[in-house]
């Protein structure tokens, strides 16, 4: 469950490696068994985030913001998928380097990861969101635990094999980037972000769509359903949630076993069977 937030630019770790076609892999590590993380060298150092596309606006630990000499300062709201307010302070001008390049982020949220995940987790330094990556193409592919850089070429060499999904880029006051995937109904499409941090069974959806996606809307508990986003199809588990202030969130129910390009530059998705993964 996300905040809402967003804001824009990224880079750093030295594994990261040249794709044979083009690109540039890195990348990603296990975390408790079900999420992901990735290395960034910040204020000096390779340091842990973890990689999560709803996250929004991409977030540092106070600990962080005390090493690269930043007192945060200012306020960023924003609303968590239940619509509890976040209020939070910045720290300006972040660099981040992955692989060959170094980006930097206008802005990023200064909070403790704790607070949310919980005090008897693994530490992090944060958390990465797709803003760090705005206006380039990427590839997640989770079941190679892996981020693809694209270039255009290897990008183009990339899409005669996937089918493209209805998607649209979500811009916050903050400058930051989430995305969201286009999910059939009999009105229309249902927009849902695009969340890896939501590692568990069930997509989630709000009380409003679930009668369009043939569930029950008067039970939180899980139910099967199968949802279209254009030609492709996921059957899965949902469950409805009345206070959603977004028509739903689908995570790695979608792309555990999918790779998923993104182009966050115009817009546009595709989906593809991960590698060797049928």
């Amino acid at each position: 469950m996300k905040t809402l937030l967003m804001l824009g630019a990224l880079l750093g770790s030295s594994a990261a490696a040249p794709m044979p076609n083009g690109g540039e892999t890195v990348p990603l590590s296990l975390y408790q068994g079900k999420q992901f993380t990735i290395q960034a060298v910040v204020a000096g150092r390779p340091r842990s985030f973890l990689f999560d596309t709803g996250e929004g606006l991409t977030m540092i630990a106070p600990a962080l913001a005390r090493a690269l000499g930043c007192e945060p300062w200012g306020s960023i709201t924003a609303f968590r998928m239940l619509g509890e307010r976040l209020d939070t302070k910045r720290c300006d001008g972040v660099s981040f380097g992955i692989g060959s390049g170094r980006y930097v982020a206008p802005s990023v949220i200064v909070y403790d990861l704790g607070e949310i995940a919980g005090r008897d987790t693994p530490p992090l330094d944060g958390a990465v969101g797709l803003d760090l990556f705005a206006g380039r193409t990427i590839t997640i592919d989770l079941a190679h635990r892996r981020v693809i850089l694209e270039t255009p070429a290897s990008a183009k060499r990339r899409l005669p094999d996937a089918v493209e999904v209805p998607m649209r880029l979500v811009r916050g006051d903050a400058g930051g980037l989430d995305v969201n995937v286009g999910v059939t109904t009999p009105r229309g499409l249902a927009w849902m972000e695009l969340d890896t941090g939501n590692a568990g069974p069930t997509i989630f959806a709000s009380q409003a769509m679930a009668p369009l996606l043939g569930l029950n809307a008067s039970t939180r508990e899980p139910q099967d359903v199968t949802v279209r986003l254009g030609t492709a199809e996921l059957k899965t588990r949902a469950r409805v949630f009345p206070g959603m202030i977004m028509d739903g969130n689908i995570g790695m129910q979608l792309v555990r076993d999918r790779a998923i390009t993104l182009d966050l530059k115009n817009g546009r998705a595709w989906l593809a069977p991960a590698a060797g993964v049928r």
